[in-house]
């Protein structure tokens, strides 16, 4: 399934940027740029996730989203990209139904975790707001504890392929993908994956 993306701001440089990243996303393309607020009663309904950036607009983000989002009430999930604040506030965005805020100044392997954490139905906050505790209690070794198989599935589980494209990719079946997915996570002591990702970014497992 392809994930329809817009994205809503005043920022060109920071729009082609994010979009950029989206479009690398094997699950993801973004479908609609947008400048104003007010472009949303017609777009909304056509998206999967709206990714807002806040700083392009004087107005306090909930605010607008109270204003222009609650009278439609989407679907949609809504990414922010905005300042830093403080984690209190930041939860608070959460509590009132954003999916994910992240920094807009965020390096682009965050954008790209927030985005998949949002799709994997999971809320998400910018590592700098609220740190991984999981970061500082990892260690290489565990990944010497992978199979062959395991090796293979972790990069394309990390990067968000899905179940079906892995097994096409490896010649194993989606049930056996989840398997050495399952046995991944165990080895690996990491529950939720935000947490996968960055540890293999923090241990130079992938790119960034």
């Amino acid at each position: 399934m392809m994930n329809r993306v817009g994205i809503l701001g005043r920022t060109n440089t920071l729009k082609d940027r994010v979009a950029f990243l989206v479009n690398q996303q094997p699950n993801c393309a973004v479908t609609t740029r947008l400048t104003a607020w007010s472009e949303l009663q017609v777009a909304l309904p056509t998206l999967d996730v709206l990714i807002v950036i806040a700083p392009d607009y004087t107005e306090d983000l909930m605010t607008l989203a109270h204003a222009y989002l609650d009278p439609l009430d989407p679907t949609t999930q809504v990414v922010a990209l905005g300042n830093l604040c403080s984690k209190h506030l930041a939860e608070d965005y959460l509590a009132q139904g954003i999916a994910a805020y992240i920094l807009a100044d965020s390096p682009n392997h965050e954008i790209v975790w927030a985005l998949q954490s949002v799709l994997d139905g999971q809320a998400y906050l910018d590592a700098q707001i609220d740190p991984c505790p999981t970061r500082e209690q990892l260690h290489n070794n565990n990944y010497t504890r992978l199979s062959k198989r395991e090796i293979e599935v972790f990069p394309l589980m990390v990067l968000g392929y899905s179940n079906k494209s892995i097994a096409t990719r490896l010649y194993i079946s989606p049930k056996t993908v989840e398997a050495h997915k399952a046995s991944i996570m165990h080895k690996l002591n990491i529950h939720l994956r935000p947490e996968l990702v960055r540890y293999a970014l923090n241990n130079n497992l992938i790119n960034a």
